[in-house]
């Protein structure tokens, strides 16, 4: 259907990887995503080809390579990712040419593939040329021959793109020389590089579609996407902003490039691009799933000026984000020991669907009662988890807190408090719930032995301090324990204390005797201290020190 509509736009041809990269300039619109294969979607790239090779194959399809030519320019839309790491293994097998003395070899598959030079230029011209972000790196470091290391260009920053382009290169240098060129001789070495090179040209096939514009590229690049070619929220978005901006679309890379800049020093990059943008969106406009997003922004955004609009909101948006995230972040260190606390918590016990809320409140409320919403957020979450709350009824009444933060309908946390109060589990179910906890992740379970000693005497611990568990994770004769038990209580939160690591490490495969003298210690925490009380540990014990740290729990997570 969307083929009938758009034929007279398309013009569709089968071509080879090689043959493209031999016969066009090819370059990657500034609008396009950075280079994104890690070393296993090389490894499987290699894996077919190889395989193909080995039976005897005239072709292996790589799928459809989109492109726009304009202005003397061929636009790549999609395939970028399958082109450059082409030429990452072309480098490579450039470079073992070389080691083998093949310089002519070498010197034809590098103006082949690689670089043309061009009259009155110093610098050879690129095949294919990427993004902003990515040009230059792939151009002066990662394809250069290895006796050129002392002309590549210092980076000083090294983005996430530029990680997975060294460990493409990295892991296509290794295939080569163990693969194609160890174990045997000169000629034979050579014979196998150059059949590599030979099949890149001559057998690995795509689907050349070639479009008269950017709407039309965009439409085949949405309805793959329909079609289980998936492309992330980000990707899509991105490409709808660049369409719609018409005469803008500078200003929307621009604008673009400053947000991911920003979030790469989050957590990551395409996730965490998507995850932020669900968030903004959720803050604003309410509860959106991530696989709804796109359209939800595509039916508000239906002009320039709104794409720009967008663009500017979410550039800007981009810091406050940052700081509700990473306690690190400036804007999050002028707000107070105790708010960096309360973020680093957040991000330990891995809690993101009030991140709207909280995103609305950085921006909306006055610092103070920010941190307070930050406490009481805190609290929340534990509860929550503690007593297995479904995380998606939670998520929605954040999501509406958000939006009336935002539309200045709530501006204290106490206002925000009384939305949810209803959802927040009381003090018994709670209580009863802490009785029976588990915890099997180590930062979350030292999380709340902090918490609880905090409580208990008002201290403060060193965060480096370990996690102990009494009744050992390898179960022996000392520990009158079943198998069953050993499993039902190992994790138990009253199986756990908080010692040094010299103290910890002292008293391994020591029995519950001994492990009582260090718990005595002058420097251990009053928590500790008390675990060494019993005559012996049990499963009753255990559940009895468990109880007792449940009181301190609810005055804890209050």
């Amino acid at each position: 259907m969307i083929a009938g509509m758009l034929s007279q736009n398309i013009h569709i041809t089968p071509k080879t990887i090689g043959k493209l990269l031999k016969e066009e300039r090819l370059q990657v619109p500034p609008s396009q995503r950075s280079y994104r294969w890690k070393a296993e979607h090389v490894e499987d790239l290699i894996r077919d080809i190889r395989t193909a090779m080995d039976d005897g194959a005239d072709e292996y399809f790589l799928g459809s390579i989109v492109s726009i030519e304009t202005g003397g320019r061929i636009l790549i839309y999609d395939g970028q990712q399958r082109l450059a790491t082409t030429m990452i293994l072309v480098a490579a097998i450039r470079n073992a040419l070389l080691l083998l003395g093949n310089d002519k070899d070498a010197g034809i598959a590098e103006a082949s593939y690689l670089f043309s030079q061009r009259r009155g230029e110093v610098d050879a011209e690129p095949h294919l040329t990427l993004n902003l972000e990515d040009r230059d790196y792939f151009f002066r470091r990662i394809l250069p021959r290895p006796d050129e290391q002392a002309k590549k260009t210092t980076f000083t920053r090294m983005r996430d793109s530029y990680k997975r382009m060294e460990a493409a290169a990295k892991f296509t240098k290794t295939f080569v020389e163990d693969k194609l060129v160890k174990g045997r001789n000169t000629k034979d070495a050579d014979k196998q590089l150059n059949l590599w090179l030979d099949f890149i040209e001559d057998c690995l096939q795509v689907i050349w579609v070639q479009v008269v514009d950017e709407r039309t590229a965009f439409t085949i690049f949405e309805t793959m996407n329909d079609r289980g070619l998936k492309l992330s929220a980000a990707d899509l978005l991105k490409n709808y902003l660049h369409a719609t901006a018409d005469d803008k679309r500078d200003e929307i890379v621009q604008k673009w490039a400053a947000m991911t800049a920003v979030l790469e020093t989050v957590e990551g990059e395409e996730e965490n691009v998507v995850e932020y943008m669900r968030c903004f969106w959720v803050s604003r406009y309410g509860h959106t799933r991530t696989r709804y997003l796109y359209d939800k922004i595509k039916e508000k955004t239906t002009n320039k000026s709104k794409a720009l609009t967008l663009a500017s909101e979410l550039e800007n948006s981009a810091q406050d984000y940052a700081a509700i995230v990473m306690a690190s972040h400036e804007r999050t260190t002028d707000r107070g020991e105790a708010v960096k606390a309360n973020i680093e918590t957040l991000k330990v016990l891995g809690v993101t669907q009030l991140r709207p809320m909280l995103l609305s409140a950085f921006v909306k409320f006055k610092p103070g009662q920010f941190a307070k919403l930050l406490e009481r957020s805190v609290s929340w979450s534990v509860r929550f988890m503690v007593t297995g709350t479904p995380s998606g009824t939670i998520e929605g009444y954040y999501a509406k807190i958000a939006v009336a933060i935002w539309d200045n309908k709530i501006a204290t946390a106490e206002e925000a408090t009384s939305e949810i109060k209803h959802l927040i589990p009381k003090d018994d179910p709670f209580r009863a719930a802490f009785t029976e906890l588990e915890e099997s992740k180590p930062s979350i379970a030292r999380y709340y032995l902090h918490a609880l000693q905090k409580t208990a005497d008002g201290s403060t611990l060193d965060k480096e301090l370990t996690l102990e568990h009494i009744l050992p994770t390898k179960l022996d004769a000392k520990w009158k324990f079943t198998e069953e038990e050993h499993t039902t209580h190992l994790h138990r939160i009253g199986n756990l204390v908080l010692l040094k690591y010299n103290e910890n490490g002292a008293i391994q495969g020591a029995d519950y005797a001994a492990k009582k003298k260090v718990f005595l210690g002058k420097d251990t925490c009053s928590l500790t201290k008390d675990a060494a009380k019993y005559d012996e540990w049990s499963t009753s014990t255990i559940e009895t020190r468990q109880k007792d740290l449940s009181e301190i729990a609810v005055k804890t997570w209050g």
